[in-house]
C-alpha cells in the first residue's frame, strides 16, 4: 500500500492543506532561525513538517484511521527520551515515502537520531552546567554554554540533513510544492524566545565576571 500522494497532485488538483502555501524551507532559512532561536526552532520544525506530513497522507489517513497531530508531535521533543523515539519515527516515515516514491534520499536513520540523542544529552548537561550555584563559577558557565553550541550546532546539522532530503521529495511530488513555506507565528515566537536565551546567556557570563567568581 503506497503511502504518498504524488499522484494526485495534478495541475488541476488543489495541494492539500499547509501544503498549498508551498512546503520549500530553504536550508539558510533552517540555519539562521535555529541560530536565533538557540534551537527551539528545532520543536517548530518537528510541528511544521509533521503537518506536512499529515495534510501529503490524508487519503490515506482517512482509509486506514492512522491520523497525525502535529502539535503533540511537536511537543514530544520536550520529554526526555521519548522525544528521541518520535524523532526516530518522524524520519523513518519521510524515508518511506521517499523510498516508494523512488527519490534518492541520505536519510541514515541510526545516524540521525544517534546525533540528535548525543545534541540532547549535551544541551541537557549545558544546561546544569550554567545553573546557580556556589560552587559554580565563569569557567564551569563557559563550558555549559560550549556544550550547549555544540548540541545547537549538531542539530543544525542534522536539521540541514533532514530539509534536503524533503525538498528533495517535495520537488518530485510536484513542482508547486517548491514554494516557499509561509513564515509561520511559531517561527517569530521562536526567534523572540531565542533572543531572550542569548541575552540570558551573554548576561550571566558577564555578572560572573564582573562579580570577580573566577
Amino acid at each position: 500500500m503506497t503511502t504518498w500522494q504524488a499522484d494526485i497532485y495534478g495541475e488541476s488538483e488543489p495541494l492539500a492543506g499547509d501544503l498549498a502555501r508551498g512546503a520549500y524551507i530553504s536550508i539558510a532559512r533552517v540555519v539562521l532561525v535555529s541560530v536565533i532561536s538557540m534551537g527551539l526552532y528545532w520543536i517548530y520544525w518537528m510541528y511544521r513538517t509533521w503537518k506536512q506530513y499529515r495534510d501529503h497522507t490524508l487519503e490515506l489517513a482517512a482509509e486506514t484511521g492512522d491520523f497525525h497531530y502535529p502539535v503533540w508531535h511537536g511537543l514530544t521533543q520536550l520529554v526526555p527520551v521519548y522525544g528521541f523515539f518520535r524523532y526516530h519515527a518522524h524520519i523513518r516515515h519521510y524515508k518511506a515515502l521517499m523510498v516508494e516514491r523512488g527519490v534518492p534520499d541520505t536519510l541514515n536513520l541510526g545516524l540521525l537520531t544517534t546525533a540528535v540523542v548525543i545534541s540532547g544529552i549535551a544541551n541537557l548537561a549545558g544546561s546544569a552546567m550554567r545553573s546557580p550555584s556556589p560552587a559554580g563559577g565563569v569557567v564551569i558557565g563557559l563550558t555549559g554554554v560550549i556544550l550547549q553550541i555544540i548540541a545547537l550546532i549538531v542539530v543544525i546539522v542534522v536539521l540541514c540533513v533532514m530539509q534536503s532530503n524533503l525538498n528533495r521529495y517535495w520537488e518530485a511530488v510536484d513542482g508547486r510544492l517548491m514554494r516557499s513555506a509561509r513564515f509561520g507565528k511559531g517561527e517569530v515566537l521562536c526567534i523572540v524566545l531565542g533572543v531572550i536565551l542569548w541575552l540570558s546567556i551573554v548576561g550571566g557570563i558577564v555578572a560572573g565576571i564582573v562579580a570577580g567568581t573566577v
